[in-house]
């Protein structure tokens, strides 16, 4: 069984020593002011209480970056203030909230920093690293990860890892932040300092895809980590080294790995600060030789800014398509699935610039065995919140709980097509997208094609039908308040099933029973609605994903008929 480390249970509650100077002369301040607070917004999701920091000047209709701040040791607690001291009180100067506009989600942990649905784990599986093949100054955290391991291998339902923050962290911000707001998921950066410098290691080298660049102060990265995992992703590391909390070590030695990967990345060290060089990291225009304020380079390949911030939203996810992680998990899903073989579908160079925000790699799935002639398609569009997810993170979980599980679990005789995009679904793109899909692939029956989506994706299927009802042969918007919106009269022919669950926002259960009584008044005669009876968005989600009546009530059109 995959084993994850609580990444601050290796952190204790310390006394942060201070420091009171900082290179533009903007120190901690005793408490969180009331004007910080006034800026953070609380909030909370299952359980998780936060803070966002909205960008300056606010503009719904444009994209922005998104900083997720973890804090140390120091912030832990659940009264949801203690979290904002420090360098998120800085990134809420109106100077630089001008000059970067972005969103700051500020969580709160009570004890850790811990995804508990990462795929790869931080703890060494038992037995296999000792005491001693851990650098010297890695040894006392190293050592409170080994008796972790050892007694979660005793308890593999050790309370201590059953239920992290840092997971849920993730689920807000793909299922209700980014469908919120539009964040631009090449802009999304991660930076913490002590608990939350491990943290923000931990958090890269489980999701590295995720994030556009990443800022760990004073934290710690283990010696049996695979740090290939995070050597593409810019990195700017930062530690004193007078540190007594968290050794020095803990930077130097994982750097000192990356630099013989040829990574991403950069180490400043700041000479004669103890545990307090969060001070200097998240205000830093420089380096000072005097006073042994100086950065490393990993390789040639790090940008070369000195202002930290001014670094960070430079940075842009790195534009490599395929990763070994998205062609491992493509390998692990045809290995389970008897139905249907999944694909990769890279979409070529000239399409990148019409696409928009497509991002350049779909999935698409043949039966397994495939019958000769024409097959029908079936395009599926996915919600916000896969929006920010890296592709290997959407393949997986399209296999589990979208479209791709969806076709496995019906087994027609069907091509499944799944576009991934950064943005909301456009139909000017999506009408570009078929038109290459019905130029290349003529295996497709142009008579069957249908479209599906839930929540953001259920948006995208009714802009779509609405702007090209001809091409389709029916199709299943779910999961939103359409309500009056959209031409239902251009919709007169064509089959429509809307779904929802029954616990589910009250204006997405109105807006898809409004939707279906429009409809049927303008005299469609194939409308359908279901609910889904206590279900809430997710379940939902889940439900619209595992109706194979829903597949085989499609494939029962065929257009003009």
């Amino acid at each position: 069984m995959r084993i994850h480390l609580l990444v601050a249970a290796l952190v204790l509650s310390t006394t942060t020593f201070s420091v009171t100077f900082a290179q533009n002369q903007r120190g901690p301040k005793p408490a969180v002011s009331p004007e910080t607070l006034a800026l953070y917004k609380p909030g909370e999701f299952k359980g998780v209480k936060y803070r966002l920091l909205k960008p300056i000047d606010f503009d719904p209709d444009r994209t922005y970056p998104l900083i997720l701040s973890l804090h140390g040791a120091g912030g832990k607690g659940l009264q949801n203030i203690k979290s904002l001291r420090n360098w998120n009180e800085w990134l809420a100067d109106e100077e630089l909230r001008r000059k970067h506009p972005c969103f700051v989600l500020a969580p709160q942990s009570p004890t850790s920093w811990f995804d508990p649905a990462a795929e790869h784990s931080i703890l060494p599986e038992h037995g296999t690293v000792t005491l001693e093949e851990i650098p010297e100054g890695m040894r006392k955290f190293g050592q409170r990860a080994l008796e972790l391991a050892a007694d979660v291998a005793k308890n593999p339902d050790d309370p201590r890892i059953k239920d992290g923050v840092l997971g849920k962290v993730f689920e807000y911000i793909d299922t209700e932040l980014s469908v919120k707001y539009k964040i631009d998921a090449d802009r999304v950066y991660c930076l913490g300092h002590s608990m939350g410098g491990f943290g923000t290691f931990a958090a890269v080298y489980q999701h590295p895809d995720r994030f556009a660049a990443a800022i760990p102060s004073a934290g710690g990265f283990f010696p049996w980590l695979d740090a290939k995992r995070i050597k593409d992703v810019p990195l700017w590391i930062f530690h004193g080294n007078d540190d007594k909390v968290v050794d020095y070590g803990g930077s130097r030695h994982p750097f000192e790995r990356l630099k013989k990967l040829g990574a991403n990345a950069k180490f400043t060290t700041v000479t004669g600060v103890g545990h307090g060089s969060n001070s200097l990291a998240f205000n830093y225009t420089g380096d000072d030789p005097d006073k042994g304020y100086l950065t490393e380079y990993a390789s040639n390949r790090p940008d070369k800014t000195d202002h930290v911030w001014d670094w960070l939203f430079k940075q842009k996810r790195s534009g490599k398509l395929v990763s070994t992680d998205i062609n491992k998990t493509l390998q692990e899903i045809n290995d389970r699935f008897k139905q249907v073989d999944v694909e990769l579908v890279e979409w070529p160079e000239p399409l990148h610039q019409p696409f928009g925000k497509l991002k350049k790699i779909a999935f698409m799935a043949y039966p397994a065995n495939r019958p000769k002639g024409k097959l029908p398609l079936l395009i599926s569009l996915h919600g916000a919140g896969g929006r920010n997810m890296s592709l290997q993170e959407q393949l997986a979980r399209s296999a589990e709980v979208k479209a791709l599980a969806l076709a496995e679990l019906a087994g027609r005789d069907l091509i499944l097509l799944e576009p991934n995009t950064a943005d909301t679904w456009r139909v000017e793109s999506l009408n570009t997208m078929l038109d290459y899909i019905l130029e290349n692939h003529p295996e497709v029956d142009t008579n069957r094609i249908y479209v599906m989506g839930h929540s953001m994706g259920g948006y995208g299927t009714w802009a779509w039908i609405n702007e090209s009802a001809d091409r389709f042969a029916a199709a299943s918007p779910s999961g939103i308040p359409i309500g009056d919106s959209g031409d239902v009269a251009s919709l007169v022919d064509l089959p429509i099933w809307g779904m929802v669950g029954g616990d589910d926002k009250k204006d997405r259960v109105a807006g898809i029973k409004r939707m279906v009584e429009r409809l049927r008044a303008a005299g469609n005669k194939h409308v359908k609605y279901t609910e889904f009876p206590g279900a809430d968005h997710a379940a939902g989600n889940a439900a619209v994903f595992s109706s194979v009546e829903l597949v085989d009530w499609m494939l029962g059109f065929s257009r003009g008929e």
